[in-house]
C-alpha cells in the first residue's frame, strides 16, 4: 500500500467520527433551539435526524437570562440545574405541542431533575396545570371535575360536569400567610396527614400542584386563619371532597 493512500485512510478513519459527532451536536443544538423558540418544524427535523429527546440541556448564561426575563421563578428553578431535559424545559414554559412531540419521540415522562422534580412538577409549579395533568398519572375521571376556592366568600365548591356536588365553608390563609390565588391541580391525597412544620393533624389532605399548600379538614373560625392551606371546617365536607375528587382535578383559587 502506498504511503499517500495509507495517510488518506488514517485521516478518513479519524475524520468520520469527528464529522458524525459534529452532526450529532448540530442536531442536538437544533432541538434545544426549537424548544426555546417553540419551532415545531425545526423540532421535528431534529428528532427525525435522531437528536436525543432526553439529552441534558446545558443552561448557558444566555439561556438563563432568557428564562429569567420570562419569569423570575424560571430563572431560579434552572439557575443551578444540571439535569434539565428538553421535556422539563418545555413543561416549565407551558409548551404543550412541544411536550407532545417530545413524548412521541421517546422523551422520558418521569426523568428527575437535580431538584428531584419530574416534568409534570415544572408545568404545575409554573402555572400550567392542564399541561401538568397530561404529564403524570392523572385519573381519567379528573376531566369531569373542578374545585373552586373563593377567598372573599371563604367557600369551596366541588363541581362534576359543571354541577356543584359538594359545598362548604373554609378558612384560608391569614394576613402574612395568604393563600396564593391561581390555578392548580390535585397531585396527591392522604387520608391521614400531620404537618411536619406545625405538628398538627391535617386529615383528608389534597395536595395542590406538588407544593406545600393543600385542602384538608381543620379549625375554621369563620375567617382566614390558616398558614396558607385551605381548611375545611366539617369532617363531613372534608371527607366528601377527599373521596370524590380524583387525582388530577383542576383547582381554581380566586
Amino acid at each position: 500500500m502506498g504511503t499517500s493512500l495509507l495517510v488518506f485512510l488514517v485521516i478518513l478513519n479519524f475524520s468520520i467520527p469527528q464529522v458524525a459527532k459534529r452532526s450529532a451536536d448540530f442536531r442536538q443544538g437544533q432541538l434545544e433551539n426549537a424548544i426555546f423558540t417553540e419551532d415545531l418544524p425545526l423540532l421535528s427535523e431534529a428528532l427525525d435526524a435522531k437528536a436525543d429527546p432526553n439529552h441534558v440541556i446545558a443552561m448557558s448564561p444566555m439561556r438563563l437570562q432568557a428564562l429569567g426575563e420570562i419569569s423570575h421563578r424560571l430563572g431560579h428553578y434552572f439557575a443551578e440545574e444540571t439535569k434539565a431535559t428538553p421535556l422539563m424545559i418545555a413543561a416549565a414554559l407551558g409548551k404543550r405541542d412541544v411536550c407532545e412531540t417530545l413524548l412521541r419521540s421517546g422523551a422520558v415522562r418521569y426523568q428527575a431533575s437535580a431538584w428531584g422534580w419530574v416534568p409534570a412538577q415544572y408545568a404545575a409549579k409554573c402555572g400550567y396545570p392542564e399541561l401538568a395533568q397530561t404529564l403524570f398519572d392523572s385519573d381519567p375521571l379528573a376531566a369531569n371535575y373542578q374545585l373552586v376556592i373563593t377567598i372573599t366568600g371563604q367557600t369551596v365548591v366541588l363541581y362534576k360536569n359543571g354541577v356543584p356536588i359538594v359545598t362548604g365553608k373554609i378558612s384560608t390563609g391569614r394576613k402574612g400567610y395568604d393563600t396564593p390565588q391561581g390555578r392548580y391541580l390535585v397531585t396527591d391525597k392522604e387520608r391521614s396527614r400531620r404537618s411536619s412544620l406545625y405538628k398538627v393533624p391535617m386529615p383528608y389532605f389534597l395536595r395542590l400542584s406538588f407544593g406545600e399548600y393543600g385542602i384538608h379538614q381543620g379549625y375554621n373560625p369563620g375567617r382566614p386563619a390558616s398558614h396558607g392551606c385551605i381548611r375545611v371546617g366539617t369532617e363531613e365536607v372534608a371527607k366528601a371532597i377527599y373521596e370524590q375528587t380524583p387525582i388530577g382535578t383542576l383547582v381554581t383559587i380566586q
